[in-house]
């Protein structure tokens, strides 16, 4: 289940001090994140897809950052349009 990434990581903060290589990286982010909202749902379920049975990768980083921008976790600039 691990080892599998994104072409590109995500970079979370202020300064992209967090970077998210893929679902796994995602999943655990996510756990510590407070709170939950249908992004936030969306990216667990995607990533979880994406890791057990193989769906698509890009579809499990977008979510990832919908649910970040959800919960106002900032993303670098280049992530929003990758």
């Amino acid at each position: 289940m691990q080892g599998i990434n994104w072409d590109h990581p995500v970079r979370v903060g202020a300064k992209g001090e967090r970077c998210i290589n893929g679902p796994q990286d995602a999943l655990q982010y996510l756990s510590e994140w407070p709170q939950g909202g249908w992004f936030y749902e969306r990216a667990r379920n995607r990533c979880h897809a994406a890791l057990e049975r193989g769906e698509s990768l890009g579809l499990s980083r977008k979510a990832f950052i919908g649910a970040a921008i959800e919960c106002s976790f900032p993303i670098a600039e280049d992530e929003i349009s990758s």
